[in-house]
């Protein structure tokens, strides 16, 4: 008889566990950064992703605009250890047993660059090619995501691969894996005091300043992937600071007129009309270098009176959108990028304090890069086809607020078995389950009421079947953050780690030619 109860507490347990993964509400996922900052053009931050099966553990660059993973393979490296050690590890598509190639060749995997943007007749110059598919990835401690887009890079210019967050957002949704397809990111600064975020199906209140958000619509391109475009209308130099906004006079804006500008961090740079990049440049002791690189870098010339206004000088942008259309960027936080080699002109032993904007061909091709979103908190969500952006709260030493941003259920993805077996959905094995349960419990009852009867024996204890195993990653939060432990004093993340090797090629301006590896 005790193994009958046994048997029966069993189905008791799997009923539960069926129904409760049946009406489960998935909850956020927040990505885990390294403590090592990538890039020659850095320091930038890179999430950890796992792809494939076995997981191989590369750190990609966040691309707000992409639609596809693109990790670099050891044939972008050559082979070489040093290589890919500084561009975040490789993904080697051959040892992955889930690997399902889409192409049986090398491709351009330019399409898949920045939603279509072109600035300077190319994608900011970082035209990959390598072998489109799809594998399973994992991220912010969510295991085994099918089905993502995910581009092998056989050779590039860009150092680090890239995190496109499209696909992978929507892949987690239909899943279940998120409660809506949305995420919210910041890139961190290299100066130490802020640590980067990236979360999935929801946000963390505690990283921007209230009532600094505005909300602005995705619009669809022609291939029908969603875009994040806004309308500069008024965009200032304060070399005095945000203090006073009232202080700032339409006549004195750095814009002739209205300005369309795209938001997207695949790229670091600000691209705007040259005439705005030279006056900026000009006014913080920044000087076109054409040496510098392939087509020339602003770089900051420390003996200039004008160098000494980096320490209170600050960009204002005034856009066209609901809420408070002001948003700030300090120069001082970008001071702390920096050129490195191999970039073309600069000493490997003396690295280059460098201005991140770049002058574009054709204004309407503005965009504001990673320099921009160093101090601007960016969600999107594509389920309402909205994005916003706030101002990042300097001074705040708050603990993460998480809030989950919630989306209607998704419909149920077909089945990854083979299309002649049939499974059945959750709800159904969850009802077949409950009615198995219910008539073994009739029978079993039975036959226990009928020994008793027939043994006349006294009542003995039923046994108490164990409570079924309760599995809430981090109470029901999927979230992977960098601990205490990894932070110095006073909240500042430990300085940054550079990490470069001369043999590997980096990102390079549009006009500069890709050679195949």
């Amino acid at each position: 008889m005790r193994r009958t109860f046994r048997t029966f507490a069993g189905f008791t347990a799997l009923a539960a566990a069926v129904a409760q993964q049946a009406s489960s509400v998935p909850d956020i996922a927040v990505a885990q950064f390294g403590q090592v900052w990538y890039g020659p053009d850095g320091p930038w931050s890179a999430a950890e992703v796992e792809i494939g099966t076995p997981s191989q553990k590369v750190y990609l660059t966040v691309a707000t605009l992409q639609d596809t993973i693109l990790p670099i393979t050891p044939d972008a490296c050559n082979g070489i250890k040093a290589c890919i050690d500084g561009r975040g590890s490789a993904y080697n598509q051959t040892a992955s047993s889930t690997w399902n190639p889409t192409a049986d060749r090398d491709t351009e995997l330019g399409a898949d660059m920045s939603a279509g943007v072109i600035v300077n007749g190319q994608a900011y110059g970082i035209e990959v090619r390598g072998v489109p598919g799809q594998d399973t990835v994992s991220i912010g401690g969510i295991p085994g995501i099918r089905n993502v887009s995910v581009g092998a890079i056989r050779s590039t210019r860009i150092n680090n691969g890239l995190l496109g967050l499209r696909n992978i957002t929507q892949q987690m949704y239909q899943q279940r894996l998120i409660p809506s397809p949305s995420w919210a990111y910041n890139t961190g600064s290299g100066d130490g005091l802020r640590i980067p975020q990236l979360v999935f199906g929801g946000y963390d209140k505690s990283k921007y300043l209230p009532g600094s958000t505005q909300n602005h619509t995705m619009l669809p391109l022609e291939n029908e992937r969603p875009t994040m475009k806004a309308t500069l209308d008024y965009f200032f130099l304060n070399i005095t600071g945000p203090a006073d906004r009232s202080s700032q006079r339409a006549n004195s804006s750095l814009l002739s007129g209205p300005l369309e500008v795209t938001i997207d961090s695949s790229t670091p740079y600000l691209w705007l009309p040259r005439t705005i990049t030279d006056r900026i440049a000009q006014s913080v002791g920044a000087v076109w270098n054409e040496s510098i690189g392939a087509s020339g870098y602003y770089i900051y010339n420390l003996s200039s009176p004008a160098y000494k206004n980096l320490e209170s000088a600050t960009l204002a942008f005034h856009f066209n959108g609901t809420g408070d259309s002001w948003l700030f960027n300090s120069m001082t936080v970008s001071h702390w990028l920096f050129l490195a080699a191999p970039t073309e002109g600069v000493n490997p032993a003396s690295p280059l304090r460098y201005l991140p904007l770049r002058p574009v061909d054709n204004a309407s091709r503005s965009v504001l890069g990673r320099a921009f979103l160093q101090q601007i908190y960016l969600t999107a969500n594509y389920h309402t086809h909205q994005f916003s952006m706030a101002q990042i709260d300097l001074d705040s030493q708050s603990a993460a607020q998480y809030v989950r941003v919630d989306a209607p259920v998704p419909p149920a993805l077909p089945s990854p078995s083979p299309p002649s077996s049939k499974k059945l959905s959750d709800g159904a094995i969850a009802g077949i389950v409950i009615g198995v349960v219910a008539l073994i419990a009739s029978i079993l009852g039975l036959i226990f009421w009928q020994a008793k009867k027939r043994r006349k024996a006294a009542d003995q204890p039923v046994p108490t079947p164990p409570d079924a195993d309760k599995v809430y990653p981090k109470n029901g939060v999927y979230y992977r953050e960098l601990s205490a432990d990894n932070l110095g004093g006073q909240g500042r993340m430990i300085p940054p780690v550079e990490l470069y090797a001369p043999t590997y090629p980096v990102e390079a301006p549009g006009d500069t030619e890709i050679t195949r590896k």
